[in-house]
């Protein structure tokens, strides 16, 4: 209660003045917390004031200490309105409800009173209960409590049916262990549905789905679900024998109080369970269900409810020389273990000051050697990645240098380029489920292809092959590969790339950029407009053909026309970034200034960090051109399109549903 009472204070003083007291900046937002995610600071204080609402139901305190606990659950309820998270006010009710049943029933049918009277009913969980009903019913009022607060957060992850069908497919290949502990992620980018392709969350990766229980089912496989479903089942019949035990409580200090604690420790276990079966809590939350697990198994051990099993340990005896060994193995193997998390935990901190260094300094070389320390202590793959993508910096680097002689460039180059291959391939060896690593490994071959590196084309259209296997419905290396057939002067396979990222997902504006780039190099601008205006009018809900028409008309100076398009485009998406940008652009071109600060404004809103929005953004409320100093080639002519479509991929986490 009291390390509760500190972390309402905290998250108080965080609130409304803005006081951190903890260092490193790691508590940026208005819902950073000690606890971990919004959602799990609203669990901690429906656990919180739920031991609260236990104890006053079942122990006889004296006023000064029954004031304490109502105190608390007060502070419960604030923390849980400002969090207004809604499957913890469902939770909380039933549990409040299953709690005024248990107390009704101690009181009336364990022995302790015969005579019903209309106050015995007034109980406090019943109050709880009813404020439980009306914060639910008026949620509209919480949610502008969250607002005025600016503490609105949502939380995006698979739906129940999505995960079930990720885990029956999981399961085909792994019945008996699953795809192993903390790969859901994986098993998300392979088996994923179709529809989340037509979502801004098309490229997202979910470290977990519906619920933790249901996510086990892909990764622990039949034994996992197994036996944490038979442990669940021990766990609650033990509930059942100490909730309906007559033993009479009449009290904390005298002897009879362990019933309370039972009790108390009990609901408070069920109530973290229910969290990790329907929910995907947190690592604190987690840790927490088991330890008062541990707490409600101890206590009943204590009154006798559990068999126990004692053995006594003298060096003497042959029990006694094996507990020893045995000891002193998990002695070794605990230091161990905490060595290998120190080492991990060094690595991880290199790596941090490897990314800080980079962003402050751009120095190659230093930041090299802090992802080299990160990956000795640490093999990890998102290490050697980004080591793979420092040497793709490096290489850049060389081929920009003039003041370096050529032989020397070129043994530099040759030197930087092994390297950097070796690093991707290291990635990609780690954990080759990760289609980020394979990908990786393809630009790495990419990026030397127009230099007419030998078979470097075909490596990196394999890599992009590999990237596919384990994530089939991204679009990423259709395009990727189509960017390489560009390099070698293969249009035709280029298109037939680009036709299946579109067929993957068809408002991919990558896919649809290029396909445009390509026609117009082919000349065949016209007929593709022509093409695409047929295609408009077969799927008028169609953003994506109408972006790509629009883009077209844009090629072909017919401004009006790619007006029309890009504002059906945006009619149809109003986050779809790039018909923005192309809109705001013939805004500005034809005078209509207002308008075009409407659509830059709308994009940094969705894109935070693009730097040329940024700048197009302040030439247009200053009076310039939206283009004005900004580099050349024209949006138009770029191999990509102005805004990417990864950075769109978080905007919608924000706010609350």
């Amino acid at each position: 209660f009291l390390s509760a009472f500190a972390v309402f204070l905290f998250q108080l003083l965080h609130l409304f003045f803005g006081i951190n007291i903890i260092p490193f900046n790691i508590f940026p937002s208005n819902t950073s917390n000690l606890i971990g995610g919004w959602n799990d600071f609203s669990i901690f204080f429906g656990f919180i004031g739920l031991l609260s609402l236990v104890f006053l139901e079942t122990a006889n305190f004296k006023k000064g200490i029954k004031f304490f606990l109502y105190a608390i659950l007060l502070m419960s309820f604030l923390a849980m309105v400002a969090a207004n998270f809604f499957n913890n006010w469902v939770v909380f009710g039933i549990f409040s409800l299953l709690m005024f049943i248990t107390s009704l029933y101690k009181k009336y049918f364990a022995g302790q009173a015969r005579d019903f009277k209309i106050k015995s009913f007034l109980r406090v969980s019943l109050f709880a209960l009813i404020a439980v009903v009306f914060f639910v019913l008026a949620n509209e009022m919480t949610s502008k409590i969250n607002s005025a607060l600016d503490i609105s957060f949502t939380e995006v992850r698979p739906s129940w049916s999505a995960t079930l069908d990720i885990a029956k497919k999981s399961l085909k290949n792994n019945a008996v262990l699953g795809t192993g502990p903390n790969t859901f992620v994986y098993d998300w980018l392979k088996f994923k549905p179709m529809a989340v392709n037509s979502t801004v969350f098309w490229n997202a990766r979910f470290s977990s789905g519906f619920g933790y229980l249901i996510s086990m089912v892909a990764t622990t496989g039949i034994l996992g679900i197994a036996s944490i479903i038979f442990f669940l089942a021990i766990f609650l019949n033990y509930g059942r024998k100490a909730i309906f035990s007559k033993k009479n409580n009449d009290g904390l200090g005298d002897g009879q109080g362990s019933e309370t604690l039972v009790i108390a420790s009990f609901f408070g276990a069920a109530y973290l369970w229910t969290f990790v079966v329907l929910y995907t809590p947190g690592i604190l939350v987690f840790t927490m269900a088991f330890v008062v697990t541990g707490i409600f198994l101890a206590l009943l051990a204590k009154d006798g409810k559990i068999g126990i099993a004692e053995m006594f340990i003298s060096r003497k005896t042959k029990p006694g020389m094996i507990f020893m060994i045995v000891a002193i193995i998990l002695l070794i193997g605990a230091v161990y273990s905490t060595y290998l998390h120190f080492q991990k935990f060094l690595a991880l901190n290199n790596y941090s000051q490897a990314l800080v260094l980079f962003d402050k300094s751009g120095d190659v070389g230093k930041t090299s050697e802090k992802l080299m320390k990160a990956a000795k202590m640490d093999k990890q793959d998102e290490y050697y990645r980004a080591l793979a993508e420092l040497g793709l910096v490096s290489l850049s680097q060389i081929m920009a240098a003039k003041d370096i002689p050529a032989d020397k460039a070129l043994k530099l180059f040759q030197d930087n380029l092994g390297a950097t291959i070796a690093y991707a391939q290291e990635a990609a060896r780690i954990n080759p489920a990760d289609p980020a690593n394979w990908m990786q490994l393809g630009r790495v071959y990419e990026s030397v292809v127009a230099l007419k590196v030998e078979k470097a084309d075909e490596a990196a259209i394999n890599s992009y092959a590999e990237a596919l296997k384990v994530s089939p419905l991204d679009p990423s290396p259709f395009v990727a590969s189509a960017r390489v057939a560009m390099q070698i002067n293969k249009a035709g396979d280029a298109r037939k790339y680009l036709q299946s990222a579109l067929d993957i997902k068809p408002d991919f504006a990558d896919a649809l950029f290029m396909l445009s780039q390509i026609e117009a190099q082919a000349g065949n601008l016209k007929e593709a407009i022509l093409r695409t205006e047929q295609a408009a009018s077969i799927s008028p809900n169609n953003f994506g053909i109408f972006f790509q028409l629009g883009l077209l008309q844009y090629q072909n100076n017919n401004f009006n026309a790619a007006r029309a398009a890009f504002e059906r485009a945006v009619g149809l998406n109003s986050d779809y970034a790039n018909a923005r940008y192309f809109l705001g652009l013939i805004y500005d071109k034809q005078g209509l200034k207002e308008k075009a600060i409407e659509q830059f404004a709308h994009i940094q809103k969705t894109n935070p960090d693009n730097g040329e929005v940024k700048k197009i953004l302040s030439n247009l409320e200053n009076g310039r051109s939206a283009l004005a100093e900004i580099a050349p080639p024209a949006p138009e002519d770029r191999k990509e399109p102005p805004v990417s479509e990864k950075e769109q991929v978080g905007l919608k986490k924000s706010k609350k549903n």
